[in-house]
């Protein structure tokens, strides 16, 4: 029985300039030590065949992976992070100062308690699960290094425990932080998706 098998590296983009955002999406360029964080994280799992990356500020930074390790680099704005409308341009000290009570209720309850003007959580479940689709049925059998925002890593990641949206903040994902994903074609069952490991830097 012939089985395909993917893994994917989901690399959380590192801390970035000039701070803490709650949002990543912004195209904030990287700290020093964000920089370190996730070349030190990569260098525990290359090589891979290709790396993916979202469009929302994080291209430059894939670019120079990509470059570091001489693999052919794809941007799919698939991958991009939510939007969270009003909450996109603040620092996560900020919020918690201004709307400290909506914080606490978008945490403990993601699905209803939304920002003003942001995108859904479901909207963005299902744009992220059609390029993660996309990109396992282009590259089936590959080793590929996903570089993306928290959101993004968190939806697939719970997408692959069985979680549901309202649970998309009962784990951790730090900067740099690592979760690498086997995917597996079964010709009877289909895609079967398994968490191996979860790693990261605080």
């Amino acid at each position: 029985m012939i089985v395909d098998q993917t893994i994917v590296d989901i690399l959380r983009y590192g801390r970035a300039v000039p701070g803490h955002r709650f949002a990543d999406s912004l195209n904030d360029p990287l700290k020093a030590i964000g920089w370190r964080h996730m070349r030190g994280a990569s260098r525990t799992v290359a090589p891979w065949n290709r790396v993916v990356s979202s469009s929302d500020g994080i291209s430059e930074t894939a670019e120079r992976l990509a470059r570091e390790y001489r693999l052919p680099l794809v941007v799919d704005d698939g991958f991009d992070e939510i939007d969270l409308g009003l909450w996109s341009e603040l620092e996560i000290e900020e919020l918690m100062a201004l709307d400290d009570q909506r914080l606490t209720a978008f945490q403990t309850a993601p699905v209803t308690a939304l920002p003003p003007g942001a995108e859904t959580l479901p909207d963005f479940q299902t744009r992220i699960l059609t390029a993660w689709q996309r990109m396992l049925a282009e590259y089936n059998g590959e080793h590929l290094l996903l570089l993306c925002h928290g959101g993004v890593q968190r939806v697939l990641v719970a997408n692959a425990l069985g979680r549901p949206l309202e649970q998309l903040f009962a784990f951790q994902t730090p900067y740099a932080g690592l979760s690498r994903l086997n995917v597996v074609d079964m010709p009877e069952s289909g895609l079967t998706t398994q968490l191996l490991f979860q790693s990261g830097v605080h």
